[in-house]
């Protein structure tokens, strides 16, 4: 029963993190703020509510207290969320700003081929069986996607393609670099939290004469909500309560829902639609994601 209930939770988790896709696109088609703008606003408000919500688990001071003895760890911390997260959730909503959430989540999802590929260079080994048909698969789709099948012409606009990929490589990043604060027995959630709030702050040097109050605009603030609320703060504790009952195998195939829920819900309320050989694509790209859980099992 609890191993249902955690699948659900990733995978409502996956849903969340779709919507706030599509609700960044339905922002954009309604203000004229930027990307920086909003990946502020985002990061520093969600921040700061993950913080306040971790404060009431131990395990939030067990990790202040592990930074406060060893304080050269607070680089690593800072480094996470200015170069990981922050970077990342840039990118992303540039990407949408160009070509739409459904197209951007699921270029951003050849992510895991450029984790396979940094593993193998990093630790000198060669790729499993999964690890390189995840890889093939990941380019394949991701090909048939931009191009249709025709290498001489793109269906999705370039710059949103480069800034997906970006987005793909920071989510790596993301994903790889905290590692050694894990095996440290930090908190994920407060890892998560300080690390967006810090990112959220950095975003400040970027911005000029930035004004918090078009945010709060009838036109976008039902955007701006969700996107905090359920995009950001329900998603990640969804996802952190499933995968207290899941394997990595099974967190990585329920992971599928936020590119597929992002076509679908797309296509619903954009209208958003895709060719026969762009949609064999997203299926590959699919693949790629669960395929070294398949092949390992």
């Amino acid at each position: 029963m609890k191993k249902n209930l955690a699948l659900i939770f990733v995978g409502l988790a996956g849903i969340f993190w779709a919507s706030s896709g599509v609700a960044v696109q339905d922002f954009f088609l309604h203000s004229e703020k930027s990307a920086m703008e909003l990946t502020n606003v985002r990061m520093c408000l969600a921040g700061a509510i993950l913080i306040l919500l971790a404060a009431r688990r131990k395990k939030f001071w067990l990790a202040l207290g592990i930074l406060n003895r060893q304080r050269r760890l607070w680089l690593d911390v800072i480094i996470y969320g200015v170069v990981g997260v922050m970077f990342m959730q840039f990118t992303y909503f540039q990407a949408i700003s160009i070509g739409g959430a459904a197209a951007t989540t699921v270029i951003t999802y050849a992510c895991p081929a450029m984790v396979v590929a940094w593993e193998s260079f990093y630790h000198k080994k060669f790729p499993r069986r999964g690890e390189i048909l995840a890889v093939v698969l990941a380019m394949s789709g991701v090909f048939l996607l931009v191009t249709g099948g025709n290498p001489t012409k793109l269906l999705v606009p370039l710059g949103c393609v480069v800034w997906s990929l970006l987005s793909g490589a920071a989510f790596a990043f993301s994903a790889i670099f905290p590692k050694h604060l894990f095996e440290k027995k930090f908190d994920p959630l407060f890892l998560t939290g300080v690390g967006m709030f810090i990112g959220g702050l950095s975003t400040f040097a970027l911005i000029e004469n930035f004004d918090w109050t078009k945010f709060f605009a009838a036109e976008v603030f039902f955007d701006v909500s969700w996107i905090i609320i359920f995009g950001t703060v329900a998603a990640f504790f969804s996802f952190n309560a499933g995968l207290r009952f899941l394997t990595p195998e099974e967190a990585s195939i329920t992971a599928t829902t936020e590119p597929a829920a992002s076509v679908i819900i797309s296509g619903i309320i954009f209208g958003t639609a895709f060719g026969a050989i762009e949609s064999f694509g997203i299926v590959l790209v699919l693949l790629a994601i669960v395929m070294p859980s398949i092949v390992k099992k």
